[in-house]
């Protein structure tokens, strides 16, 4: 049977695009032809690094000494390969992969796939998608977080998932895609939803706007390409737009030959449509790309957890959309179980749309990566009107709690708390108590009157704003410091927004935000897990931001976090009497000057942000490091005249591994001290002592990772933005 014309055309559009002589693998290239290495039973393999977080535990953990306190120090830079030779990205957020001798990344906007020599830094082979406006108009167009790694032993396998949704199995020797994978190599993944794939077009040249304004439409029959204004139908095919978007933003993860991937969508800052496709995890046998099940992130009617959407979870339902799993996974092949962190649904600071506890959001959920069934779930956050989407894979670990082992997983949050459970059963290891949390005065705002609270460990980020929490140097200085934060609504947490036009009940223009919509911990930070010892590491932001909320004049939401997206094409028509505004708003700039009495943070200084460790077989705190140093604090204001003001910790999210001796982070790409040299910093991870700091080219923008290649440890990391980036590889001379 012939396909009809588009199909044809869509296939054309997904030929890959040659770069540097793909698919000719060099003789010298490393990596054997004979067997492979079998892993253990969390996916590792010593001296390797074969999954985004170092194994299926994402344990960021490798017993490796060859660098150590006494040479770190001597680390030089042994290549660095300029990711942006292939294009831009918005920054570098990838950490490659090491199996086998051959090092595997991805770069730029399209996700380049490409096999790195890891003693040299060569390019092996690389390979690209084209997508047309499937990727012109992909919510999450950037390099991603990484690829998927699998082997049976003699074949070995890369596994992509592009920014415009389609799965590609290359043949990790040379990069060319496998002829019995999909077709030609390729899966679809906006197939197997469930929809129709349709013809699709746009009106403009550009990205989609992160509003979710200028999307794809659905073709007109007998559209064509327009080259001169890049608009019209280019023959790519997919979900029809009207049900909105879907994307992916990291890799999949292999659980015993299944193939674990989910989706990303749009963000949720501040969306036009009130409706949108929901989140879905599926499972694909990695030989063949058969889908074999799909797992509603949104429980559809009659499935478990449908009832939490109070006005019904059917897809097209107004408030059904999003709920999406975009952060990394983690899995125990042993007992045949992916955990998928679930993030949230829409928007991100009001759900007047959609009352009820909104499952899955905000969920740790363990499912059989055989049958798509969920074995267990908890909600860490009901409800959510805060943007805690849950932003990071989970660590796992054995360890002896009370005298009992315990297999646990522990979540780290935007919440600045760590969710404990048995990884098996989802019983929590330490009490979770539900306990009363403040109301909303939002209008046709419902907010939980209850949140699940961790009694162990202790927080790692700020959490609300209350009276004992401000300065007090001198009475005055506290005084000043309690008029500022009365200015907006305090509590100890999960303070929800207030209008800010000061409408409300209570006269205010803004709530506290802490932690703000960046954590806590999210996606650039995270946790790492000394296998070892028992000890995790949570690097994490705190600060303390404002949060408000107003009306766009042509979004169909009542109310979402201040913006004007009228005039964007997808939005609606301007009300009577509009008038433009000087700018559109959004963002989150200037919100946490609210927080600053003359140059001063009116938060007490304490140990939080930075790197927290933690015995996790007691739930006891061990030590804190600030990222990367301190920042000193002066104010010429006379409130402060005479007091002398502790030093601040440089903020941003820290990039951590762990190895046999070490604790090894970077101050990702916003943290570190102001005009010094970036540096990756080395710890005695027993104690808490700086034991070494080499100077690197530029800030890590991604979690680093390290392998053993031909007798010598290697430690690598993505720097870089725009045309700038690049992997940088260290080892001892």
């Amino acid at each position: 049977m012939s396909r009809p014309l588009v199909h044809w055309l869509a296939l054309a559009l997904l030929l890959p695009v040659a770069l540097d002589a793909q698919h000719v693998r060099p003789i010298t290239a490393p990596g054997g032809v004979g067997p492979v290495a079998k892993p253990d039973a969390r996916g590792s393999v010593v001296g390797e690094w074969r999954v985004w977080g170092g194994d299926a535990w994402s344990s960021r953990y490798a017993p490796l000494d060859q660098i150590n306190a006494r040479n770190f120090d001597s680390l030089t830079v042994a290549w660095q390969w300029n990711a942006g030779a292939f294009g831009s990205d918005e920054y570098y957020r990838t950490t490659p992969l090491y199996a086998n001798g051959r090092l595997f990344t991805v770069a730029t906007t399209r996700r380049i796939a490409a096999a790195i020599d890891p003693e040299t830094g060569e390019t092996l082979w690389s390979y690209r998608l084209e997508e047309g406006i499937r990727w012109q108009k992909a919510p999450r167009q950037f390099a991603g977080r990484g690829l998927t790694y699998w082997t049976d032993g003699t074949i070995e396998r890369i596994i992509v998932v592009t920014p415009g949704y389609h799965m590609v199995s290359l043949d990790a020797r040379t990069g060319i895609p496998d002829p019995n994978f999909g077709v030609d190599g390729i899966v679809d993944l906006q197939a197997g939803l469930g929809f129709d794939l349709v013809p699709l077009a746009v009106d403009d040249s550009g990205p989609i706007i992160i509003s979710d304004a200028a999307p794809l439409r659905r073709a007109r029959p007998g559209e064509g390409w327009d080259p001169v204004t890049r608009t019209g139908a280019d023959g790519s095919v997919g979900i029809d737009p009207v049900h909105g978007q879907i994307a992916n933003s990291s890799p999949a993860i292999m659980v015993n030959d299944v193939i674990v991937v989910g989706n990303s969508a749009i963000h949720g800052y501040y969306p036009i449509r009130v409706r949108n496709l929901p989140g879905y995890i599926r499972g694909f046998d990695v030989r063949t790309g058969r889908q074999m099940w799909r797992f509603n992130l949104v429980p559809q009617p009659g499935e478990f957890g449908a009832e939490t959407w109070e006005r019904g979870s059917a897809v097209g339902t107004e408030g059904v959309g999003k709920n999406d799993a975009w952060a990394t996974y983690s899995a125990d092949p042993a007992l045949n179980l992916v955990y998928i962190p679930v993030g949230m649904p829409l928007m991100d600071e009001y759900g007047g749309h959609r009352p009820g506890d909104n499952l899955y959001g905000n969920s740790l959920v363990a499912i059989d990566a055989k049958t798509g069934q969920r074995r267990w779930h908890f909600q860490m956050v009901h409800h959510d009107i805060w943007d805690y989407d849950t932003p990071m894979a989970p660590n796992l670990f054995d360890a002896v709690i009370d005298g009992r082992p315990r297999k646990v997983i522990a979540q780290t949050t935007k919440q600045g708390w760590i969710y404990t459970f048995d990884r098996a059963t989802g019983e929590p290891i330490w009490p979770i108590v539900e306990r009363p949390v403040p109301a909303s005065d939002v209008p046709g705002e419902r907010a939980s009157p209850t949140q699940p609270i961790p009694t162990k460990p202790e927080p790692y980020a700020q959490q609300g704003l209350e009276e004992e929490d401000l300065i007090d140097y001198t009475p005055a200085i506290r005084d000043s410091a309690l008029v500022l934060a009365r200015k907006c609504r305090m509590g100890p947490y999960f303070i929800p927004a207030v209008l800010a036009d000061g409408s409300g009940p209570t006269g205010l223009r803004c709530s506290w935000y802490a932690p703000g919509a960046s954590g806590g911990t999210n996606i650039d930070g995270g946790a790492a897990v000394d296998l070892e010892t028992g000890m995790m590491y949570v690097a994490a932001l705190s600060g303390l931001s404002t949060i408000s909320l107003a009306k766009d004049p042509c979004s169909e939401f009542r109310f979402s976090s201040p913006r004007d997206n009228c005039g964007l094409i997808g939005a609606l028509p301007p009300p009577p009497g509009y008038v433009a505004p000087e700018s559109r708003g959004g963002g989150f700039g200037g919100r946490a000057a609210a927080s600053l009495l003359h140059g001063v943070s009116i938060l007490k200084p304490r140990e939080l942000g930075g790197i927290t460790a933690y015995d996790m077989r007691s739930g006891e705190k061990r030590f804190w490091l600030p990222n990367g140093g301190y920042i000193p604090v002066t104010s010429n204001d006379p409130l402060f005249a005479g007091v002398t003001l502790p030093p601040r910790p440089a903020g941003g999210q820290a990039q951590a591994i762990v190895t046999k001796t070490l604790l090894i982070y970077g101050t990702g790409r916003s943290g570190g001290v102001p005009n010094t040299p970036p540096r990756l910093f080395a710890v005695d991870k027993a104690t808490g002592r700086q034991v070494g700091a080499v100077e690197i080219p530029a800030r890590t923008t991604a979690l680093p990772m390290t392998f053993m290649h031909r007798g010598k440890q290697y430690i690598v990391f993505a720097t870089g933005a725009g045309a700038t980036t690049a992997l940088v590889a260290l080892r001892l001379p």
